[in-house]
């Protein structure tokens, strides 16, 4: 299985927390990159984001 990591560009100034709300990502097994660093989104839900800014959803995907 092949997972995709996807890239968005955020169209306006918002935080982590309502971009994963609009996404309807809020539960999803994801890491964020921002800005170079990779975070938990609960990490850093607060955190600002500029419009034009690019974050990539890294899909974690666990199995056995």
């Amino acid at each position: 299985m092949k997972a995709s990591i996807q890239e968005i560009e955020v169209k306006e100034d918002k935080t982590i927390k309502e971009l994963m709300d609009e996404l309807r990502l809020s539960s999803a097994p994801i890491l964020l990159v921002v800005s170079g660093e990779i975070f938990y989104p609960d990490e850093i839900k607060n955190k600002r984001l500029r419009r034009g800014d690019k974050v990539a959803l890294i899909p974690l995907i666990a199995g056995g």
